[in-house]
């Protein structure tokens, strides 16, 4: 896909359909969070917004509403707030409804979503995948029959990738599993000095 928005907004309109409902977090990237709350509306799609914490709230929501699909980020941006994604895809399945999770934050390194019990994950590979600010990138994973029926979204909407940014992504996530161990081990030390800080 052309970029993580790309992925987003085609995921949406391929998934959820007019009439339907979909269920998302306060706090995921603003773009996508105002084109649930402003757009969809237009096609007759009724969003609801809960706390990214909010189990409790996504159970009944989902028990007394047809859901389409519950869309969150794990971790959210910017607050980087985890979703407990075995727990919600088991709540959400038992109600036939479609689980995405875009891990960008996360990296497909460190979180596997599908096996977590997602339907879907998106990836703005423009950020950890590419990880040299030079290209803007998107994908989706999930099943070929969900994948399949994305691409049919895709291609009437265009967003493809250009040859350019294909290569560079390539270039880029030669070296992805490198930055990223990088940036754990980096992130675990920052962590336990803050934890021994006493303020």
């Amino acid at each position: 896909m052309a970029s993580g928005m790309c992925a987003s907004t085609v995921v949406l309109l391929a998934m959820v359909p007019r009439g339907g409902h979909i269920v998302t977090t306060t706090d995921c990237y603003k773009e996508t969070r105002m084109f649930i709350e402003t757009f969809l509306p237009k096609l007759g799609i009724t969003p609801t917004l809960i706390d990214a914490s909010d189990i409790a709230g996504l159970q009944a929501i989902v028990n007394n509403h047809e859901v389409s699909m519950f869309f969150t980020e794990s971790p959210t941006n910017p607050f980087l707030r985890c979703v407990d994604i075995k727990l919600v895809s088991e709540i959400c399945h038992k109600r036939g409804t479609l689980v995405c999770i875009d891990g960008t934050i996360a990296t497909p390194l460190n979180q596997k979503a599908l096996a977590l019990g997602a339907d879907l994950v998106i990836q703005s590979a423009t950020k950890y995948i590419g990880g040299h600010n030079d290209v803007l990138a998107g994908c989706i994973s999930g099943s070929m029959k969900l994948v399949s029926e994305i691409r049919i979204m895709h291609n009437l909407l265009g967003g493809t990738l250009s040859p350019k940014a294909a290569y560079l992504l390539i270039w880029g996530i030669k070296t992805m599993h490198l930055r990223v161990k990088q940036q754990n081990s980096t992130t675990l030390r920052m962590a336990r000095v803050l934890e021994a800080h006493p303020k």
